[in-house]
């Protein structure tokens, strides 16, 4: 069996997740209705998740920072 590697050569990561019996049985549907196993839309849904969620936690990360940085300004002009 011939196993993908991330970049620089580093091996995958294999985690187990716990999903209700629910999401399971939607999932099985799904992949067998587009013929692409269950964990590749599991990967597709979590690079999207971490994608938009990512983004948004670097946004905000910034936004306080700047925020904190600035807080005397932006408090004087708040006054104006």
């Amino acid at each position: 069996m011939v196993r993908a590697t991330r970049p620089g050569g580093v091996p995958p990561v294999q985690l187990t997740i716990r999903i209700p019996e629910e999401v399971r049985d939607q999932l099985r549907l799904l992949a067998t209705i587009t013929g692409v196993d269950e964990e590749e839309h599991l990967r597709r849904a979590m690079r999207g998740y971490l994608e938009t969620s990512g983004r948004e936690a670097e946004v905000r990360a910034f936004t306080d920072r700047a925020r904190e940085r600035f807080r005397r300004v932006l408090d004087r002009l708040g006054e104006l």
